[in-house]
């Protein structure tokens, strides 16, 4: 007999859909019933509930549509359907990933509605509060019941905020436990189209604001790109952000020859192009582990990450997207690409919680529930 929806969980866009992948399989395990909203943050499927089917998880229960003309509007339509959805179900607890709007609408739900909230990857700081992001971890964290962390240096920064030490728990990343159950499948995989074997390859993902919609700024990437492409003789393989191919056509930016280009990939197809990478470029934050997890390099187009383990053992090195509207910014960026780099195996790190999280973050709840 199927248990009634205890858990309501909130994803939105792209990682929190491949988060809840490892977190409704420990639910699930521990037969607890679970209440899945897709906010809509993101309302193209490829770059959302696809990876559910993917990984074998059930779509989500509901889906919300929100006004996609302005970031306020979004937000508004999010916390309106999440409210609906959380009075509707009457859960014992919301669960909400990460950084983005959705997590916020869904934080503001579960609060006005008085009912407890679990923040999976909670206490993360960049120090950059121009990035969005930033404000929407310091919000989720501050309404916060129970804050999961993902190692450390998150738990210290909750408890140098004054948070209650019973209040948090360190679980690991539950972006690892997926990216290891997928790995061992990712030798003979590779997404259609790679580059055949001979020479590197260069991952490249953009769509950060602060990135593509300074169109200065995205040219110099780009730049920076073919620069590396043709001094190395490599193969970048390119798969474009909806919103960096809207600003390209609104820009009239071209793409540089020789760039294979394509949609978003599904999450295996992008794990194995990690895998079988010599190098990432992206400014994304969760890509930056992902990298790591497939054991690639990777450069990120920010000045500051809220993954600063990564930066201090060499898994990603940053480099200042606004350094890309100088006239050597771009040159600066395609020699840091070319340097050469080791890294230490993920398996080796100690970081992350060894691909375990999920089932201490169900551990937590269990206990917070009583």
């Amino acid at each position: 007999m199927t248990p009634s929806p205890r858990i309501l969980t909130v994803v939105g866009a792209r990682p929190q859909f491949i988060k809840s992948v490892a977190v409704t399989r420990a639910l699930a395990r521990r037969h607890f019933g679970q209440w899945l909203v897709h906010a809509g943050q993101h309302p193209d499927d490829h770059m959302g509930s696809a990876f559910l089917s993917e990984l074998g998880v059930s779509a989500p229960d509901a889906r919300l549509h929100p006004s996609q003309d302005s970031r306020s509007k979004r937000m508004a339509d999010m916390l309106a359907g999440l409210s609906d959805e959380v009075v509707r179900i009457a859960p014992a607890a919301v669960v909400v990933y990460g950084d983005t709007d959705a997590t916020v609408a869904g934080a503001l739900a579960a609060h006005h509605n008085g009912v407890p909230l679990v923040h999976v990857e909670a206490g993360l700081r960049s120090g950059d509060r121009a990035m969005p992001e930033e404000h929407n971890r310091i919000m989720a964290d501050s309404l916060s019941d129970l804050l999961c962390t993902t190692g450390p240096s998150a738990t210290a920064q909750l408890v140098s905020e004054g948070v209650e030490s019973g209040r948090i728990i360190e679980v690991g990343d539950v972006m690892l436990d997926v990216a290891l159950d997928v790995a061992r499948d990712l030798s003979f995989r590779r997404p259609e189209g790679w580059p055949r074997p001979g020479r590197p390859v260069m991952v490249v993902t953009l769509h950060r604001p602060a990135t593509v919609d300074d169109p200065a700024r995205l040219r110099g990437a780009l730049s920076a790109i073919e620069t590396w492409r043709a001094s190395s003789n490599g193969t970048v393989v390119f798969p474009v952000h909806p919103r960096t191919r809207s600003r390209m056509d609104e820009h009239g930016i071209p793409m540089p020859q020789g760039i294979a280009h394509c949609d978003p990939l599904g999450y295996i197809d992008m794990q194995a192009a990690l895998h079988h990478a010599d190098l990432v470029l992206t400014d994304s934050g969760g890509l930056q582990k992902e990298a790591w997890f497939q054991g690639t390099p990777g450069v990120v187009l920010r000045d500051t990450t809220e993954w600063r383990e990564l930066v201090d053992f060499g898994a990603s090195l940053l480099f200042d997207p606004a350094r890309l509207i100088d006239e050597h910014g771009p040159t600066a960026l395609a020699d840091l690409l070319s340097q050469e780099r080791h890294l230490v195996p993920v398996e080796n790190s100690g970081l992350f919680g060894g691909g375990a999280a999920a089932g201490r973050v169900v551990d937590g709840l269990m206990r917070f529930l009583g």
